[in-house]
């Protein structure tokens, strides 16, 4: 790999891992578009080819990424099998509260899991990333939970979680995953003329834990 390649391809993994927080964005509890489906499927696949272009990567990072790319094929798979059954079944199921949903939820979250796993054998680890990444994996981690305690809810008719509860705290854990990214991690991978898109995002993410807290905060009162 001549010196060139060599940094166009540490300035795409660098992109890829700041741009990472997108999934945060599109990742949420109420699933209900085939859009977002979509979006999830787009953005799993494409996180996870990008580490197979890196040099000497180890083979922990290989296995992972091979395994984001493979959920992300699934997500893609619930979607197509969601628009077949919107062009010729006669009555369609919603995406919201069905078990659609949930199936993506869980493959989002084990890539979330996955995806942090990559950062940190990719990327040096200093305190700044490494708590950006705890912050993602907790947000993943909760999402995998909630994810089979709905499915369980489904199939089963066992209720563990209220929606209500269960939404506002994932909201919370999203946001906080999305500002702590956006602080320690994206400015350190952006130049100049990206801050806007820093400062926009810092929005978000705050936006998105008063969304939480007003969830739970509906459900108490």
């Amino acid at each position: 790999m001549t010196d060139q390649s060599a940094k166009n391809t540490q300035v795409s993994w660098q992109t890829t891992q700041g741009f990472s927080v997108f999934l945060l964005y599109i990742l949420r509890p109420d699933i209900e578009s085939v859009i977002i489906l979509i979006c999830l499927t787009v953005m799993l696949v494409c996180m996870g080819i990008s580490p197979l272009f890196i040099e000497n990567k180890p083979v922990s990072v290989l296995i992972a990424a091979m395994l984001m790319t493979a959920l992300g094929g699934g997500v893609g798979g619930l979607t197509i099998g969601t628009l077949l059954e919107r062009l010729f079944a006669e009555t369609h199921t919603e995406i919201g509260g069905s078990w659609v949903a949930s199936v993506a939820l869980i493959c989002t979250s084990l890539a979330i899991l996955a995806w942090v796993l990559i950062v940190l054998r990719i990327s040096p680890v200093t305190r700044p990333p490494l708590v950006a990444a705890i912050l993602f994996a907790i947000a993943g981690v909760y999402a995998l939970i909630y994810g089979i305690l709905t499915l369980e809810t489904y199939f089963f008719g066992i209720t563990r979680i209220t929606s209500a509860w269960g939404e506002g705290i994932a909201y919370i854990l999203n946001g906080s995953a999305i500002v702590g990214w956006t602080h320690l991690v994206m400015p350190k991978m952006f130049i100049t003329k990206h801050r806007a898109f820093v400062v926009c995002s810092m929005i978000v993410g705050v936006a998105t834990v008063v969304i939480g807290i007003i969830g739970i905060l509906d459900a108490i009162f």
